[in-house]
């Protein structure tokens, strides 16, 4: 099978917006075939596989993202897939990695992701990182925490109404990759935190401050039990109607 060579990677990449670009989609049925053992099912990471939602990973090129799928990572567990997909598979792969990440896609510009000049868009962000604490958990435009999912492109993946409830009531629907797991420990303290790796053995769990990774081997533990609620705290409720207005306007511009 031909490789990408850089004359084909420099046409694909001016392409990639026409026809010749399956598209996220396609890219999301390869992704779940292919990488989602390694990778997760939205990119958070699991024991044989990077996070692909990182800083690290958001901050490869288009090309450099290409290459690793194509060509594979020395001294890693990530595999050239060069052999076995064509070009456009690779294409499409790469271009669902940016979507999980919060883009469109390969080589699109995102309008948003400057600094708004919206007085009240503005305000919301001050309340995103001030009396809300959002940033404590969630990243937007390479800042923040790891805990909860990445916000860059929040405002098209949520209507209004979808955002609002996701604000108001944060555990009706908690996604796979950030569930939460309670270990109760010998002398009966409670450990509560995001669900990373599972096994036989041991459980693996982010502290709820998101600053460390913590393995607990079952058998020295008195428990290891799921939490149907998210790690999430209700504080939109207790903002004021304005601060609750601003902090919306903030993330409808992600």
């Amino acid at each position: 099978m031909k490789s990408l060579t850089a004359s084909t990677l420099t046409m694909a990449l001016l392409l990639l917006s026409g026809p010749a670009w399956s598209g996220p989609g396609e890219g999301q049925g390869l992704y779940d075939s292919f990488c989602q053992i390694c990778h997760g099912g939205i990119g958070e990471g699991q024991t044989m596989g990077k996070s692909l939602t990182d800083n690290s990973s958001r901050n490869l090129s288009d090309e450099q993202l290409i290459s690793v799928i194509r060509d594979g990572r020395a001294g890693t567990g990530m595999a050239a897939w060069g052999g076995s997909l064509s070009e456009q598979e690779i294409l499409d792969i790469a271009g669902y990695v940016r979507v999980l990440q919060g883009g469109t896609g390969l080589s699109e510009v995102d309008e948003n992701a400057g600094v708004s000049d919206d007085p009240l868009v503005a305000a919301g962000e001050a309340v995103f990182n001030g009396p809300a604490g959002c940033a404590d958990c969630h990243t937007y435009r390479d800042q923040g925490g790891n805990v909860g999912p990445a916000l860059d492109g929040l405002g098209s993946r949520l209507d209004d109404a979808a955002l609002r409830e996701a604000l108001m009531n944060p555990s009706a629907s908690v996604a796979e990759a950030y569930r939460v797991k309670q270990v109760v420990l010998p002398d009966d303290t409670v450990v509560t935190g995001r669900y990373r790796n599972d096994s036989e053995q041991a459980v693996q769990i982010q502290s709820a401050d998101g600053a460390r990774w913590v393995t607990y081997f079952k058998a020295r533990v008195k428990s290891v039990s799921d939490v149907p609620d998210s790690l999430m705290p209700d504080v939109f409720a207790s903002l004021g109607e304005q601060e609750q207005q601003q902090l919306l306007a903030f993330l409808k511009s992600l």
